[in-house]
């Protein structure tokens, strides 16, 4: 006997809806008017989280409270399906063929389905789309290619629906792209990720690329890997409203670090900025003339610190002039400013004080030994 899925109580059909596949769940949606309103009405509490990588795949993946639920990954193949028998699917307005195959584990479904389409272009915006305006509770995750203009605004207009966006990856793509300048794609991406917590461009940026300072920037996480065109006066005026900030292939001088730690004592929301210099551009310097003018400046010899190189956190001892500690002027924060290897540090995750001290010398001993080792058991016989 077969049971109408619709006319099932609502908890009962949300049941069904996270017991079964996430393949199956869609292609429920695409039923009917009624089965995807109830679809829709049943997915809206799991949180999804969906990773799309341009031109590789789409994976989807139910979260709960306190475990992670079923997943979907779609494999994007450019090319016309094989001989061998396949599926078709529908999402959306396309109608495409698949081959897939699920497993289960400790109650949990992941399915892998490989999707066969003369544009992956087209199957991967719609899809993203798709997904956008079924699930309420949707955050993303994209890495994408510096293709074209066109292709870029189409992919961010098919998720313009998602309720967040966790990461946004823009990488150069060296092949097939339109011709048009980087100056245009890298304000493009900068103009289209502002609702992105996490940007990173991954775009060599000409020296005279220009941004407009009217709006700072509000992300969580930003990295640039060329930042030449970075300027004192933009970085105060774009950069201090975010909690993160790494600029590559930069070299500030004294005045315009002095400057930019300065703003940020008169009130920022920056918690670590890494400045990376060119070569060897900032390991021959100091932060005296920097950070001394600062209200209440202090050196600082040993500390406890995580940097991106570093990612576990470890005792760094400093040369004369290498590492201060400021605070804000509201006394909301304080961070250490330090010059670590290639690169110009402030943080706020650090630690200081006795206990580190004695970390640092137990660390300095143990360095002593290993260059000259010495067996305290070694009995010297005399002739």
């Amino acid at each position: 006997m077969t049971i109408s899925l619709l006319r099932l109580p609502f908890l009962v059909q949300r049941q069904i809806f996270e017991e079964i596949d996430l393949l199956a769940v869609l292609s429920i949606t695409m039923l009917s008017k009624k089965s995807h309103a109830a679809a829709r009405a049943c997915l809206r509490h799991p949180h999804y989280h969906l990773r799309y990588v341009e031109d590789q795949s789409i994976r989807l993946e139910r979260k709960f409270e306190k475990e992670d639920g079923h997943t979907l990954v779609l494999v994007l193949i450019g090319q016309t399906p094989p001989p061998f028998p396949f599926e078709l699917w529908r999402i959306g307005n396309q109608e495409i063929a698949i081959e897939s195959t699920s497993n289960e584990s400790r109650g949990t479904i992941s399915t892998i389905t490989h999707v066969y389409s003369d544009n992956i272009l087209d199957f991967a915006t719609e899809t993203l789309q798709y997904l956008s305006r079924l699930l309420p509770k949707l955050s993303l995750t994209m890495k994408l290619k510096a293709r074209s203009v066109d292709t870029f605004r189409r992919t961010m207009k098919s998720v313009e629906s998602a309720s967040e966006i966790k990461e946004i990856n823009v990488e150069e793509h060296a092949w097939n792209r339109d011709p048009v300048s980087q100056n245009e794609f890298v304000k493009l991406v900068l103009d289209e990720c502002q609702q992105a917590k996490k940007l990173c461009i991954i775009i060599q940026t000409p020296d005279n690329f220009e941004y407009p300072t009217s709006v700072q920037f509000k992300f969580d996480s930003i990295s640039m890997v060329s930042a030449e065109w970075v300027s004192r006066d933009h970085f105060i005026k774009l950069f201090l409203s975010c909690k993160k900030v790494q600029l590559y292939s930069k070299n500030f001088n004294d005045e315009d670090l002095a400057a930019i730690f300065k703003a940020w004592t008169e009130g920022s929301s920056l918690e670590y900025l890494e400045f990376v210099g060119l070569g060897t551009f900032y390991r021959g310097k100091t932060l005296n003339s920097s950070l001394e003018v600062l209200p209440g400046a202090a050196p600082v010899k040993n500390a406890l610190i995580q940097t991106e190189v570093f990612t576990r956190s470890h005792v760094e001892t400093f040369g004369e002039g290498k590492c201060y500690l400021i605070q804000q002027n509201d006394k909301q924060k304080t961070a250490l400013v330090c010059i670590n290897y290639k690169s110009v540090i402030l943080t706020t995750d650090f630690k200081i004080g006795k206990e580190v001290d004695e970390m640092a010398a137990r660390i300095e001993e143990e360095e002593r030994l290993r260059r000259n080792p010495i067996d305290e058991n070694l009995e010297v016989e005399e002739d």
